[in-house]
């Protein structure tokens, strides 16, 4: 299932997802009114208390307004999100720069082009060590991770297994969402869960969820679209499994030449709701 920041909501007939799309032409609502529409229009079996647990959070999450017993899409939360979207609409449209080290972030979007994915990954460590070093007691502890390969775990088992240590120092909460689910990928995602992540994998057929990948480190926002190429030789690496595996493929994968791009986002918001999402799909997924 996509990344869910609120909107989408997932699934199209996620609860919340129906009480948003009601809500955009008919209201306000009672939950019990809310129910009967979904029942009678969308045809789906829900219960009274589904709804309300649906209606609840996102008026926790500032989506919805509460007025006594009727809710409605509040207004603010809509300016509000149209504003962010824009934003980030002007900042990715701007012109892609190359990092010089962890000064080129400035401001709450930077966008930086790289010409391997193993020269991206290096930055994004860079970013993940900044992190930890500058961390100190109050700031948002939670490290959420969603990919389609958990490939660093591979070639870089034994420095992760030290950056996992020196999380858990410092009590930060650390989760891995994967997004396939060969035999490789669930022999990677249980070393991290040897290492000490909470890890969850839920398989996706979406070609967007096979190329897209994501972190939060407390307000931090990292995340990543690998070109198309490069998905296709990863998803083919992994799809022969861990007895034919060949690491040196492995890394002339990761070090070929190819342009890729690293969006680095400084919003603790949005932050937290991609942290929702990542552990809420966790929540639901076995390993």
């Amino acid at each position: 299932m996509a990344l869910r920041i609120t909107l989408p909501l997932g699934k199209k007939d996620n609860v919340k997802n129906l009480v948003f799309s009601i809500l955009t032409k008919e209201y306000p609502l009672k939950i019990i009114e809310l129910v009967n529409f979904i029942r009678k229009r969308y045809g789906k079996d829900v219960t009274f208390q589904a709804v309300r647990k649906g209606v609840l959070q996102l008026v926790e999450e500032g989506v919805l307004k509460r007025e006594e017993n009727e809710f409605s899409i509040n207004k603010e939360w809509v300016v509000q999100s149209k504003k962010e979207i824009d934003k980030l609409y002007l900042t990715l449209n701007r012109r892609k720069v190359k990092p010089c080290g962890l000064q080129s972030i400035k401001g709450e979007v930077s966008v930086f082009t790289f010409n391997s994915l193993n020269e991206m990954m290096k930055f994004w460590e860079d970013i993940i060590e900044d992190w930890f070093e500058n961390f100190k007691k109050g700031d948002l502890n939670v490290n959420c991770f969603q990919g389609a390969h958990g490939w660093e775990g591979l070639l870089y088992a034994d420095r992760e297994k030290q950056l996992m240590g020196k999380l858990k120092k410092k009590k930060i909460k650390t989760y891995a969402l994967g997004m396939t689910n060969t035999s490789l990928d669930r022999f990677i995602w249980k070393f991290y869960k040897s290492i000490g992540l909470n890890v969850g994998v839920k398989a996706s057929s979406s070609s967007f969820d096979k190329s897209y990948y994501v972190a939060t480190y407390g307000k931090t926002i990292v995340q990543a679209q690998y070109p198309q190429k490069l998905v296709k030789e990863l998803d083919d690496l992994f799809k022969k499994g861990v007895k034919s595996l060949n690491l040196r493929d492995l890394s002339n994968i990761v070090n070929r030449k190819i342009k890729i791009d690293l969006t680095v986002i400084k919003n603790e918001n949005m932050a937290k709701q991609i942290n929702r999402s990542i552990i809420g799909q966790i929540k639901e997924s076995n390993l």
